[in-house]
């Protein structure tokens, strides 16, 4: 019986994928142009045919069972790349999961609540970005410097609120304080309507609030308007005899672009590869609509190839000793800022992704190895 339970959900788990790639099939079908007539990232090389495309988009369905949103950010409608060098982002995002997330403890919570990040980070001797409180449901908690949000706002200058569970840079606010009137995001706020909607926001997720980090001159010089994060990525090496072998994938600065306040390239931002010896690649990326690839910051005009990261050794030291500290987390996303001090830790993620493979190319083998 125990046997045929287990052939009766093998089946029933493949008729679901099927119907799952059907309906896949039928998506690309009816919006067929939208996917195969996107713009290259790559126009000034030569490129495969309409045909050859829609081949690659049929084949990864069917292979993987999604539609690949990266395909033009990777170069594979470049002439002569094969697609089947790249690892899928579905296949990636499974492994990462099942490693991460099925431990006989959920170690990931040390990640994704920003505040316990900070704590950890804090008492382990890393330099992490401080918390000066939390706000929930209206209630300033875990400071004994202030008593309500009021008289918070009107002592600190600059100070940086977020969700204690953000992601992509949503709900961030980049607060400077000028007088009775306050400077939210690039725009003005009147000081009571500001804590009036941090209160209410407070009633939908519980916040932290922090100072707001001063970067390194030669980081700001990129775009000053926002916090330009190193984000680097570590695995712990499963396979190997060492203990706590911890393995460097890749690295990438994040700036922000134009009045943003983030350096997330969900908000437009820039994404730029960076070599081992602390210099950036030549191309920065942007996220679809915002653009393609630049060689130059839109806004500070300042080339993007041979640009030197202060304290780049440093911070791949400091992350690959933090993950050591977390071994029971298979993947990590650091990012990191660079202050004049040094490297300064803002957070640490489990859902990071491929974007390695725009900047670095396919990293199909190098996933398989260590995934």
């Amino acid at each position: 019986m125990r046997y045929f339970l287990h052939f009766i959900k093998v089946i029933v788990s493949r008729l679901f994928a099927c119907h799952a790639r059907f309906r896949l099939l039928w998506i690309f079908f009816k919006n067929k142009s939208h996917y195969i007539d996107d713009v290259s990232f790559y126009p000034e090389k030569e490129h495969k045919t309409k045909r050859e495309i829609t081949k690659d988009f049929l084949s990864h369905i069917i292979k993987y069972g999604e539609i690949d949103g990266s395909y033009f950010a990777l170069g594979i409608d470049v002439k002569g790349v094969n697609y089947d060098d790249y690892i899928s982002y579905g296949q990636y995002m499974k492994r990462r999961d099942k490693l991460n997330l099925t431990q006989p403890v959920n170690y990931v919570c040390l990640l994704r609540n920003k505040s316990l990040f900070s704590a950890i980070g804090s008492y382990w001797g890393f330099p992490v970005v401080k918390d000066i409180a939390r706000y929930r449901n209206g209630n300033l908690l875990d400071t004994n410097l202030y008593a309500t949000l009021e008289e918070l706002v009107e002592d600190r200058i600059h100070i940086f609120i977020k969700p204690i569970d953000a992601k992509k840079g949503e709900g961030i606010m980049s607060i400077d304080r000028m007088g009775t009137d306050c400077v939210v995001n690039g725009k003005e706020v009147d000081i009571n309507n500001l804590v009036k909607s941090i209160k209410d926001f407070s009633f939908e997720h519980e916040l932290i609030i922090q100072d707001k980090v001063v970067q390194h001159p030669s980081i700001s010089a990129l775009h000053k308007e926002s916090i330009n994060t190193l984000r680097v990525v570590t695995i712990n090496h499963l396979h190997s005899s060492l203990p706590n072998d911890v393995v460097y994938v890749g690295a990438e600065l994040r700036v922000g672009c134009g009045n943003s306040r983030t350096d997330n390239i969900s908000a437009g931002g820039i994404k730029i590869g960076v070599n081992d010896n602390g210099l950036l690649q030549k191309y920065g990326f942007y996220r679809k609509p915002y653009g393609t690839k630049t060689t130059i910051h839109p806004d500070s005009k300042i080339v993007l190839e041979n640009f030197r990261i202060p304290f780049f050794v440093e911070s791949l030291n400091m992350c690959k000793s933090f993950h050591a500290k977390l071994k029971e987390i298979h993947i990590i996303g650091w990012d990191v800022a660079i202050t004049e001090n040094g490297p300064l830790f803002i957070e640490g993620n489990d859902s990071c992704g491929t974007d390695f493979q725009v900047m670095n190319g396919p990293m199909k083998e190098f996933y398989a190895k260590y995934l």
